[in-house]
């Protein structure tokens, strides 16, 4: 168990980690106020909007990603490996929303945030390998 604990801890204790969970509170603060507004005006589906919202704060995330976290000019094909990356967290975070506000009843905002924080990990792990890998 101790091997495990000391790999993680490598993983995921590091200013990269840190870096990325700043940028994921960014990030779902982004989103959660972009598909709060959403709801507001007009878009009544808090699915809907939380998807919408998601991609735009998607973008935002890529950028600031390439510009804090992993140095790098941003790149179209980059981008697409980014989002391509992202597709787990997406179903991760969909079907949190899902059970969290349409099974349990939660707040739309508060499905929203504790949807992100469940796919944290995974995503940093995706990002890194496969997004931003120098390889």
């Amino acid at each position: 168990m101790g091997q495990v604990a000391d790999k993680l801890k490598r993983e995921f204790w590091t200013r990269e980690f840190i870096l990325f969970v700043v940028v994921g509170v960014i990030n779902t603060l982004d989103c959660s106020l972009f598909a709060a507004i959403l709801m507001k005006y007009g878009i009544e589906d808090a699915n809907i909007a939380f998807n919408i919202g998601y991609v735009i704060s998607n973008i935002l995330a890529y950028l600031l990603n390439c510009w804090l976290i992993f140095p790098t000019r941003p790149q179209l094909y980059q981008y697409f490996k980014f989002a391509l990356s992202y597709v787990g967290n997406a179903i991760i975070e969909n079907v949190s929303v899902l059970v969290l506000y349409n099974w349990l009843g939660f707040a739309p905002v508060v499905s929203f945030v504790l949807a992100a924080l469940i796919s944290v990990p995974v995503t940093f792990l995706m990002v890194k390998i496969y997004a931003f890998s120098k390889k």
